[in-house]
């Protein structure tokens, strides 16, 4: 078996350190073109090929650098300020599982706020570039999706860079992606609520959430329902949801449960004059267990920090391979969630009670 071709021979014979070569092979601003040039002409005529180990080795040499926090991976945030994004706890564990993935490949984050006032794509492209930043995570961006408007495109020079997004807002480029497995945790989420004997289960969502995730939960809803011997109930998608419309909505279908992803559904119940897990059975989506009005809510915990860790994974194995720009065929990686079990869906004893209606004032 011939003997792999080593950093340190192709730096023998260009003349350079084995650190330019690592460098130069990568790309590195740092390092001129014309010497990138000879370092890849020399590794060809050797016959080089990456050793995985050696990436391994160099991100633990970067590690444990006591001096030095590593090389700086961009995390692209948008929004109308600059902390917009932290307001949201799925954002803040997407960042969190990143941040100490990218610790471990002796990378760190470095946030860049894309809607800063009079910064352009282009320019944000440029300045990362000249920062010698190679590798971009982008979270889902704050971008309104309407029925009308379902496509968000940003405008980097991507050929320069390893990037990877996480969730599907932004179709242009089509880059890597890390997503939550969102119709596998549907179908979760109704098999446990079947299995707790209820059968009038609804699903209510508003419109931007329901194309943010590409429609795979009501896609998935719509395929439980028509295999399942369970009332076919029309989901509520509309562009904003209130009390009111679900109240009408609940009444309409005669419904002993509902499924959402919606942080304001406490306040919802509270204004309907029901009671969550008693009036009605409710089960998130997307359930922060952190928040207090979360903690006796079922559902699914979307384990948003490993999304946040695949991303780094995914730019990181890019990077070790010098694969830039936007890919051919995109990686598509998806993160199961964990289903959690609250006092909002109680056993029910008598699956077939119809619920009463809450009463409402007439005219």
């Amino acid at each position: 078996m011939p003997k792999r071709i080593s950093l340190q021979q192709i730096a023998d014979k260009v003349g350079v350190s084995k650190m330019t070569v690592s460098l130069a092979l990568r790309e590195h601003p740092r390092i001129p073109r014309a010497t990138q040039e000879r370092v890849k002409k020399v590794a060809g005529e050797l016959g080089y090929k990456p050793n995985p180990e050696v990436a391994q080795l160099m991100s633990a040499i970067r590690k444990d650098t006591s001096d030095d926090q590593g090389l700086p991976l961009a995390y692209v945030t948008t929004g109308e300020n600059r902390s917009f994004w932290r307001n949201s706890p799925t954002e803040l564990a997407y960042w969190d599982g990143a941040s100490a993935r990218a610790k471990t490949y002796g990378y760190y984050l470095e946030e860049h706020w894309m809607d800063e006032p009079r910064m352009t794509e282009r320019r944000l492209s440029d300045i990362l570039w000249n920062r010698g930043v190679k590798g971009i995570i982008v979270p889902p961006m704050v971008r309104t999706l309407t029925g009308k408007i379902r496509h968000v495109k940003l405008a980097f020079n991507w050929q320069k860079f390893a990037a990877v997004t996480i969730g599907d807002m932004l179709t242009s480029p089509e880059l890597n992606r890390v997503i939550h497995d969102h119709y596998a945790s549907i179908l979760t989420a109704m098999d446990k609520l079947i299995e707790l004997g209820y059968r009038r289960i609804g699903l209510c969502l508003t419109e931007h959430m329901d194309l943010t995730v590409n429609q795979r939960w009501q896609a998935g809803y719509r395929v439980y329902r028509a295999n399942h011997p369970i009332e076919r109930i029309e989901p509520l998608i509309v562009r904003d949801l209130s009390a009111s419309a679900i109240q009408e909505w609940i009444d309409n279908n005669q419904l002993d449960a509902i499924i959402g992803a919606e942080l304001r559904m406490p306040r919802f119940f509270q204004e309907m004059g029901l009671q969550m897990g008693k009036d009605l059975a409710y089960a998130d989506l997307d359930l922060d267990i952190d928040n207090p009005s979360h903690r006796h809510i079922s559902g699914i915990v979307q384990n948003s920090g490993m999304l946040g860790m695949a991303a780094v994974d995914l730019v990181v194995s890019s990077l070790n391979r010098n694969q830039l720009g936007a890919p051919e065929v995109p990686f598509v990686m998806q993160v199961e969630g964990t289903w959690k079990l609250g006092p909002s869906t109680p056993k029910r004893k008598k699956p077939n009670t119809r619920r009463k209606p809450a009463s409402r004032s007439k005219k």
